[in-house]
């Protein structure tokens, strides 16, 4: 599945448009090791890796170790003659002084590619005249990587991207920029809140965050809170209507978990193989259990249920598999599956099953076992009847 990713990621960079100069590695893309590789198959490209030790680099730091990469790799190869410049670790200089020593390398090779590798998007990328003339890679709107050079037009009229990764630890973006600082742990347990409801009213609010609050107390609180959301943001991210708190029409909600949501939905009713590749993205998109640093009811709920949803996906996709005969990369992702939820009978028969095709019982025993110790720990049931007679037909 992760081949799904770089197949794009290469596809795009083999076929970019003559005009674009400057290749920006998506900040979100991890697995930027793998472009450096192809870019590296190249012997005219030169590949310059700035080293900070902890000290935010300015424009003639910068400069000084790009002449010295320079003078160790264009022995055969002048800058002028090079097929692209690769700079890597470009978040460990200070973004004004790379801001500057970017325009300044971009005129000076003339025509040749500059590739960005940074964890932070660099300004100048998403400003004329430079904006023109690059593209951020891979991009694919539905798997939470858009090209900001792109959308640097499309949102100058006021509008706002919003991004939101839920999967993990929750990240949030707005125009590309990492939103850090939320004044405190209720704001950004709100905001999550508010962004995975899309649409809620006061009532549900409170009864959520606030529910031993009088509606007074539990008012107050909540607008409190509301402002410093939109203070972290610099705008508004609902809007009152019809009795619902919605997300603002001036923002573009680019959200993970609603994306994933909305792909397992339509490959119920696609034809079998769009509806692989819709699995094979939400696969993608979930990068970790869900919003893993936030303990409150609703987050844990929430995390069960994609948790499961996830859980779903891999065994459908394994089910593809084994149709396809390709038993291995089944059983890799039944294991994943079962993982989601120990006490699923189903998939540890197809697990029980696989090994046994692939003439290992003793595995095929060991997975019934774990399952066997599970239901009892928990429920304080045995396995169902047809699943002990599968494990005592595999004994010796």
């Amino acid at each position: 599945m992760t081949n799904l990713l770089h197949t794009l990621a290469v596809s795009q960079l083999r076929n970019l448009d003559p005009n674009t100069r400057l290749i920006v590695i998506h900040p979100h893309y991890r697995q930027h090791n793998l472009l450096l590789d192809e870019l590296s198959k190249d012997p005219a490209s030169i590949y310059v890796s700035f080293h900070h030790d902890g000290v935010a680099l300015d424009q003639a730091e910068l400069e000084r170790q790009f002449e010295l990469a320079l003078t160790n790799q264009t022995e055969n190869t002048s800058l002028a003659a090079a097929s692209s410049v690769v700079l890597d670790d470009c978040d460990g200089a200070e973004e004004d002084g790379f801001d500057r020593f970017l325009v300044d390398l971009f005129k000076r090779v003339n025509g040749v590619r500059i590739v960005i590798v940074s964890r932070t998007i660099p300004p100048c990328v998403l400003a004329d005249p430079l904006r023109a003339y690059t593209c951020f890679i891979p991009n694919d709107d539905t798997l939470m990587l858009r090209d900001y050079a792109r959308d640097a037009v499309q949102f100058s009229n006021g509008t706002a991207l919003l991004e939101v990764h839920g999967f993990g630890r929750g990240q949030v973006f707005l125009n590309g920029r990492s939103v850090e600082d939320w004044d405190g742990l209720l704001p950004r347990a709100l905001f999550f809140y508010l962004v995975d409801r899309g649409m809620t009213t006061r009532s549900e609010i409170f009864a959520t965050f606030w529910p031993t609050l009088s509606i007074k107390e539990a008012t107050n609180v909540f607008h409190v809170t509301k402002r410093k959301i939109s203070e972290v943001l610099g705008v508004d991210l609902t809007v009152f209507w019809t009795g619902f708190y919605c997300i603002s029409p001036n923002l573009e909600l680019s959200y993970d978990a609603m994306l994933f949501s909305k792909m397992i939905q339509d490959s119920d009713v696609a034809d079998p193989q769009t509806a692989v590749e819709l699995l094979n993205r939400s696969v993608l998109l979930y990068q970790g259990n869900y919003l893993t640093t936030m303990d409150t009811p609703w987050a844990h709920k929430r995390r069960l249920e994609l948790l499961y949803a996830y859980g779903e996906c891999l065994v459908g996709l394994a089910r593809t598999m084994e149709k396809d005969q390709r038993q291995i990369d089944a059983l890799g992702l039944y294991l994943r599956a079962a993982a989601t939820n120990r006490q699923r009978e189903d998939i540890v028969q197809s697990i029980m099953l696989l090994y046994r095709e692939m003439g290992d019982t003793a595995e095929a025993l060991h997975t019934y076992a774990r399952l066997e110790a599970e239901l009892e720990s928990k429920l304080r049931v045995r396995p169902s009847p047809q699943l002990q007679a599968l494990a005592q037909s595999m004994r010796p």
